[in-house]
């Protein structure tokens, strides 16, 4: 959806020959409500939801990057425990924290707040399921009390549905800007 940047760009330069730029005349109060209703989508205006994307896109990467890498420590037995999760786990937690207080302050377009809460719900939940596989890791070495385990798998099922959840909604948000360069493209002003 990006794919008009650089054509907006080289004809915001202006004329390339050096000489005056022609003067213009203002569009109709018509056409520029229809220009506005052209890039608006249920989720907010096509600049909106590209800044808060783009604001956003970094974070939402480096959440994935991070549950990869606790993944990873689960070996070749495919059986997650607190001896393989809980270091992995304790290395990665505060860049989740970081991520969070960064989204904490970032104000989303009124219309992706929902989908900007369930984001920050996500990754509450993976820090609050790693604090409590880390408690519950040092638990079972002291005591061999497997129960804080169960509590953080709770949390991680709720963040993993959220993950669903906020796939489909992205989704949703993808193709109202698709559509939004489809109709500029199909009936160019």
């Amino acid at each position: 959806f990006f794919s008009l940047l650089p054509i907006l760009v080289i004809l915001s330069c202006g004329n390339q020959d050096g000489g005056k730029i022609p003067e213009q005349k203002a569009a109709s109060p018509q056409a520029k409500i229809d220009e506005q209703h052209a890039s608006t989508t249920p989720y907010g205006t096509k600049a909106e939801i590209e800044t808060y994307l783009n604001r956003i896109n970094p974070h939402v990467q480096e959440v994935g990057r991070i549950q990869l890498l606790v993944d990873n420590n689960i070996g070749s037995s495919g059986r997650a425990t607190g001896t393989n999760l809980a270091p992995a786990m304790q290395s990665t937690k505060p860049n989740l924290e970081a991520i969070l207080d960064t989204l904490s302050i970032v104000n989303p377009p009124p219309l992706l707040s929902s989908f900007h809460n369930n984001f920050k719900k996500l990754v509450t939940l993976r820090i609050a399921a790693y604090g409590t596989i880390i408690r519950g890791y040092e638990l079972e070495q002291k005591t061999g009390d497997l129960s804080l385990y169960e509590k953080a798998e709770a949390s991680l099922d709720e963040a993993n549905k959220l993950i669903v959840l906020l796939n489909e909604e992205m989704g949703k948000i993808m193709e109202s800007l698709a559509s939004i360069s489809t109709q500029q493209t199909a009936s160019p002003k």
